[in-house]
Order: C-alpha cells, then sequence, then structure tokens
C-alpha cells in the first residue's frame, strides 16, 4: 500500500522547509492557509477478500461523493461533480451484472437505494470497444454513516491515527474510490479545501508515505496545456529532511475566472425553470476553441423533456444552442413514486453572448418538469436540486498523457461524452446561503404542491361516488331508451300504417 498526502497552497504562501520537524513517527509543520489530498493506493492482492470478490466484476468502478457545502480552491484541484453520491462502473464483459452485491456494500454511506438493476441508467463512454457503462446517484448530505463504518470494520482500537483521520472526513469536501482492472489497484482518495490548517503527516509500518507540499509555479518551457509546482517532497521514514522540487505536469482540469449562480424562477409551478447566473463571458484565455456546457444530474422527482430541448429557436431564446446529450431510460409521464430509475443526466451546450470589449454578466435558462409526487400531511413537498457541473470545454490537446497528472481524475460523467484530449475549464459555484448550517449550499430547493393526506381520503371517497353516479345515469338513459323503443313499437293486429288486418271492407254497390 502506497500513501501520498499533498498541500497545495496560494502563490505567496511559501514556507521555510527548516521550519519542518521529520521524524520516524511523521512530520510536523507550521499552521497554513492551504488545500490536503490523502490518497492511498492499493492492490487488489491487499483488499479484504470479500471486497475483492465484489470488484473483480467490473473493468472499471468509481464511487465519488462531493458535499453540497460551498467550497474553495485552486488549482490543480479545479474538477467538479455535482453535489451527492456518484456509482458508476464497466462490467468486465458486454453483458450486465448484477449490481445487488455493490449496492451491498454502497450500504457503508447509509440507506443507498441501489437494489436493483432497474435503478441504474447507461451512460455513454468515449470508445465504442467498451460495454456500456451503468451509472446511479443519490442525495448524500454527509459522510457520517460512511465514517461509523470504516471506523468499525478497518480501524482499530490500537489505532487512534486511523480513527482521528477517519473523523477527519467530516469536514471533507470530496471523497473518491476507484478501481481500475488493467492496473490492478484500489484508490481511495480524500480532499479537504483551502482553509488553515496544520502540516500534519503521520507515518505507518504497512505502508510507504509521501508527503508533498507545494504551490503553484511556472517552470521554464511550460507549455499552455500545462501547470506548475514547486515545494517540497519527503518520505516518511527514509529522509530526515525534505527534498525540493520543482515541476510541470498536463493538466486535462483547469479553473477559470468566471463563476455562476443556480436558483429556480418564481413562481416555479409543474414546469419550474432553472435559472444560471453567470458574471463573466468571457471565454478562457489561449485556450483554442472553446464551447460551454452545464452538466445536469437531476434526481427522479424532476426531468428535462429531450423533446422539447430539440427545439433549436426555442434554445436560442433561452441562451442555450443544444442539448446533445441525455440519459435514458427517462419517462415522460409517470409520477415520482412509480419511476424506477434513480434519475437523469442531460447535457447542454450554453450559448454566451458575444464577447465585446468588456465582461457581460448573463443569464441561462433551463426549462424542467416536475413529477407527480406522494400526498404529504401539509400539502407541500421540498425538493432540492443539485448545482449543475457547468465548465468551457476546449479543443483537444493531441499527443498528451493527462493520465501522467498525479492530480488527474476522470470518469466524471461528462469528460466521457467529449473526445480525448480535451481540456475542460471549470467555472466556479456560487452557493445559495442557509440559514440552518449558517453556510451556502450548491442545492436549489422547490417547494412543490402535492395533495394533502387529509383529504386523500374524502378524494377517494369522491371519486367513487362520481363514478357510480355515472354509472347510474349511463344505466338510467340506456334503460329509458329501451322502455321507450318499446313503448312505440307496432301494437298487435295493426300494420304499420295503423289501419285493421283481417277485416274485410265492404264492397261499394255498383
Amino acid at each position: 500500500m502506497k500513501e501520498r498526502i499533498t498541500f497545495i497552497h496560494p502563490i505567496g504562501g511559501e514556507h521555510d522547509p527548516k521550519s519542518f520537524d521529520i521524524q520516524a513517527k511523521g512530520m510536523l509543520g507550521p499552521t497554513i492557509n492551504t488545500m490536503r489530498e490523502d490518497r492511498f493506493t492499493i492492490p487488489i492482492a491487499e483488499i479484504p477478500a470479500n471486497f475483492a470478490e465484489v470488484l473483480r466484476q467490473f473493468r472499471s468502478l468509481q464511487v465519488r461523493w462531493a458535499s453540497p457545502i460551498q467550497q474553495n480552491t485552486i488549482s490543480p484541484f479545479s474538477s467538479r461533480i455535482s453535489p451527492g453520491l456518484h456509482v458508476s462502473y464497466t462490467p468486465t464483459q458486454q453483458a450486465d451484472i448484477d449490481p445487488s452485491k455493490l449496492c451491498t456494500l454502497l450500504q457503508a454511506f447509509g440507506p443507498v437505494a441501489c437494489e436493483s438493476a432497474e435503478v441504474f441508467t447507461d451512460y455513454k463512454q468515449n470508445s465504442d470497444e467498451l460495454p456500456v457503462g451503468r451509472y446511479f446517484h443519490q442525495h448524500l448530505e454527509a459522510l457520517d454513516d460512511f465514517i461509523a463504518f470504516f471506523s468499525t470494520h478497518f480501524c482499530t482500537e490500537a489505532d487512534p491515527e486511523c480513527q482521528a483521520r477517519t473523523r477527519g472526513l467530516d469536514i471533507a469536501a470530496s471523497l473518491d474510490i476507484t478501481y481500475d482492472a488493467e492496473e490492478g489497484t484500489a484508490k481511495l482518495t480524500a480532499f479537504w479545501p483551502l482553509r488553515v490548517q496544520p502540516l500534519v503527516a503521520l507515518s505507518a509500518e504497512n505502508r510507504r508515505t509521501e508527503v508533498g507540499i507545494m504551490g503553484l509555479d511556472a517552470p521554464p518551457n511550460m507549455k499552455k496545456h500545462e501547470l506548475g509546482a514547486s515545494g517540497t517532497l519527503t518520505v516518511l521514514k527514509e529522509q530526515t529532511k525534505p527534498s525540493p522540487v520543482f515541476f510541470a505536469f498536463p493538466a486535462r482540469h483547469r479553473a477559470s475566472d468566471a463563476s455562476f449562480s443556480a436558483r429556480f424562477a418564481t413562481p416555479t409551478g409543474l414546469h419550474p425553470t432553472m435559472q444560471l447566473g453567470f458574471d463573466s463571458n468571457k471565454p478562457p484565455g489561449d485556450a483554442g476553441s472553446c464551447n460551454m456546457y452545464a452538466y445536469l444530474t437531476l434526481p427522479r422527482t424532476i426531468f428535462a423533456d429531450r423533446y422539447q430541448l430539440a427545439d433549436s429557436l426555442f434554445l436560442a431564446s433561452k441562451n442555450l444552442t443544444a442539448a446533445p446529450y441525455t440519459s435514458l431510460p427517462v419517462d415522460l409521464e409517470a409520477p415520482e413514486y412509480t419511476t424506477s430509475v434513480w434519475g437523469s443526466t442531460i447535457l447542454l451546450q450554453l450559448a454566451p453572448p458575444e464577447m465585446r470589449a468588456y465582461q457581460d454578466a448573463w443569464t441561462a435558462e433551463i426549462p424542467l418538469h416536475l413529477r407527480y409526487l406522494k400526498p404529504s400531511k401539509t400539502g407541500i413537498e421540498d425538493i432540492e436540486v443539485p448545482f449543475p457541473a457547468v465548465f468551457w470545454a476546449c479543443e483537444p490537446v493531441k499527443s498528451v498523457d493527462f493520465t501522467k497528472s498525479p492530480f488527474d481524475r476522470t470518469h466524471l460523467g461528462y469528460d466521457d461524452l467529449f473526445e480525448e484530449g480535451t481540456v475542460f475549464w471549470h467555472v466556479h459555484p456560487r452557493g445559495l446561503s442557509d440559514s440552518r448550517v449558517m453556510k451556502s449550499r450548491l442545492m436549489s430547493g422547490i417547494s412543490v404542491p402535492v395533495l394533502n393526506d387529509s383529504a386523500s381520503d374524502w378524494v377517494g371517497i369522491g371519486t367513487t361516488v362520481a363514478i357510480s353516479v355515472g354509472f347510474a345515469w349511463v344505466l338510467w338513459k340506456l334503460l329509458s331508451a329501451f322502455m321507450s323503443s318499446t313503448g312505440t313499437s307496432s301494437a298487435p293486429g295493426t300494420n304499420s300504417s295503423g289501419s285493421s288486418i283481417g277485416k274485410g271492407t265492404k264492397k261499394k254497390k255498383q
């Protein structure tokens, strides 16, 4: 097992390596404003047998969680996904697999509704040689259940460091657990956003621990598709002082200077409109040809109508260009409580106003549709929709291996929809203030009118009465028509003209 701990601080946050205290037990440095990423790389041979058995079903597996709380980050940690728990996998063979064993493991995050294969949706991959992938999403506010599970199953009472580090996930911004069959390894990566924190890293007997403390920099001859960093690197238990490092690496995910907000226009009704507000229409500089996109992750309570989004004139009126991808299946008529799939994803190309001599703030509108929800006691049901991932997708950089970046992330959902080598410049989200947590959340809320529980019984009774009355009325009309036709029919002993039959008429005398 290998461990890599990386601290990245903003430009100007340099520190003196002499201030580090490096011992056999670990390293202690000053408290600074920095981000932190912990990554464990574990060969499948070292993974417990019950977990390894599940992993071997997959060609690749990604379990990712992102916090709904707004986080402050800088490059190279620029990639973004919508808040919640994301699960995607590619099976080892063309035939699909039974995800029940995977679902059992996912219960470590709490009650995850993934029991049936019908819950998962298909997702597109950028290679036709790969089998169809499967995807699932569920809102998950925090990692409390995962922390409890991990502390119980992987940390012993004799290992207080494991317990302490696991508890530290309660303020993490994201958690990734990935598996790649070709590499034969699983990776667990946790990330903490930019904040004031101590430079602390502890060593362990059963793993090699590498600690990097760096800031962004620009090495000579750095290419435009690269980022640079400088700082120190220390291998615990092998070095007694840090070594200087200065290097450049290709970056698939970059940070743009723009930001956006997401909210629903009021009144929402049953056809709400999500408004994306941008503070700039300026594309990334020196990035070549770029287009702007929003990738939405929608719970099954709400959906986008792909047929409505096929109208180019309608899209233009909303500052949209196209809807190049929608996950399937999406039932346009079913109520929420009869819908089996978790929800849907949709990729929308946005249409920023033409750039003038200065930047312009602008808004894009995304039409959505609510499903009918179950009745409630109040007659109102509150739902939340996660912020989309918004980015500029710029022309692919040929002959560059972005996987050489120590901070690269792939299979985020939207990246597989673009040509290999595409560079993503991410737009920073501005969250909505939430007084309950005294923080800004990356969730847009809607209050949906539903049937009141107290009235639902009367509705059932009223429906039964209405049907009964209607049936009685139809029956009465049919019976009346029958009686009427019977009463006016020809009486016995008369012909159709009303004259007598069987009684001769007297002949007139000549």
